[in-house]
């Protein structure tokens, strides 16, 4: 809205400004004791002190002052820009809490109804005393006693684990060549109802990949499952189906194998592997 008139522009300005720069009342005065006032009873707050306007003989005059009392910063209540410690373990995983929450929900259900005296799985080691593959096999064994109650797979899956290249493709060259051909390091396949994990452990043994070569009994086996299921369609089943289905029941798996010992939550669990397919 535009001004009528320069003269009202300026009353607007002045009195904008006018309690910036108008004191109150004393508060530009020198406070001392025994200086003259005006205002018997008056308060003035000056220099830490109250000062108060009292009568001396026939004299107004300002007494010794008393120390204003500064009250100390509240530390007890929790800053407004701190939010607040939820009991909610999945909270951290911002929008995706709810999501992981409630497949791990669904997870410790299906554990707790495993088929416990599912047939052993075939298990061809190269390195059979070797803690980490044998680590790998039993989370494998895991994962078929949970998956079997779903859907019975009709035979036990084959599970060979090698650290060699000639060995491991040594395994498959007849049976399943295009496995053998396919391989990679420090990986799992799963084809011909068998399952084959390359652990080169001479190329990378960092932290990351021994997690990620334990989760490959929840993921490979579940991926002879999804064969037998959609037999000639597996084929052409899009990679986001397949492995985003696969690793569905590998965090499930990985979460609550060693009875949630290695990976409490869900999400910590499903962050192990992220497939871009």
């Amino acid at each position: 809205m535009a001004f009528k008139s320069r003269g009202a522009a300026l009353s607007l300005v002045f009195a904008l400004c006018l309690p910036l720069s108008l004191p109150s009342s004393y508060s530009a005065q020198k406070i001392t004791a025994g200086a003259s006032c005006k205002g018997l009873n008056k308060k003035v707050d000056y220099k830490n002190k109250t000062y108060t306007c009292i009568k001396k003989g026939n004299q107004l005059v300002w007494s010794k002052g008393v120390a204003v009392k500064v009250a100390a910063p509240n530390t007890s209540s929790p800053s407004a820009t701190t939010p607040p410690k939820s009991n909610d373990p999945f909270s951290v995983y911002g929008k995706d809490g709810e999501r992981f929450k409630a497949v791990d929900e669904y997870g410790a259900k299906l554990v707790a109804s495993r088929k416990k005296d599912v047939a052993s799985i075939v298990s061809i080691l190269e390195t059979p005393s070797n803690e980490a593959v044998l680590r790998m096999t039993q989370n494998a064994q895991f994962a078929y006693s949970v998956y079997e109650q779903l859907m019975p797979l009709g035979f036990a899956p084959k599970w060979i684990v090698g650290e060699s290249e000639s060995w491991v493709k040594a395994q498959v060259k007849d049976s399943c060549p295009n496995l053998a051909a396919n391989i990679q390091r420090n990986a799992g396949a799963a084809s011909c109802r068998l399952t084959l994990v390359w652990r080169a452990a001479d190329v990378n043994d960092d932290a990351n990949t021994r997690n990620l070569m334990l989760v490959q009994g929840g993921h490979e086996i579940f991926h002879l499952y999804q064969q037998e299921l959609w037999r000639q369609y597996w084929s052409i089943t899009p990679d986001w189906l397949r492995e985003g289905s696969a690793n569905l029941g590998m965090g499930i798996i990985l979460t609550h194998f060693e009875d949630r010992k290695f990976f409490p939550e869900y999400g910590a669990a499903q962050k192990v592997e992220r497939n871009p397919k």
